[in-house]
């Protein structure tokens, strides 16, 4: 399947859903700040981005921009994921068709359903 890349400094949460996307048949990497995950995107060039919002270093959304100056976004999707209240982190994330905003904690039926509606 595919090589998704978990951004996130919550240790908890990337082993949550690395278990989950693994079970699915993806292959996972990740990062802990948004920093790493500018850089390490453009190494392993995964098909999907799982990225928290609020990291140290950079925040996922300007992890996102950098990508974007890049060239990989807008073909790489991400899916953001937030403990922000919702209405507010919709206002920083990028409104395009290839993004997703799921509040934490993540209901694993609903990434299950946004990866496959990216990947397909």
């Amino acid at each position: 399947m595919a090589l998704i890349m978990i951004a996130d400094d919550d240790d908890a949460i990337v082993s949550v859903l690395t278990d989950f996307l693994e079970s699915r048949g993806h292959r996972v990497v990740s990062v802990g700040d948004g920093m790493a995950a500018s850089i390490k995107a453009q190494d392993w060039k995964p098909a999907l981005i799982v990225s928290d919002i609020v990291m140290p270093g950079a925040y996922g959304t300007s992890a996102y921009k950098s990508l974007e100056n890049a060239g990989i976004v807008p073909k790489t999707p991400v899916i953001f994921i937030t403990s922000v209240e919702l209405e507010k982190a919709r206002k920083v994330v990028p409104d395009n068709p290839r993004t997703r905003l799921l509040g934490k904690p993540v209901d694993l039926g609903k990434l299950d359903a946004a990866v496959k509606e990216l990947l397909a």
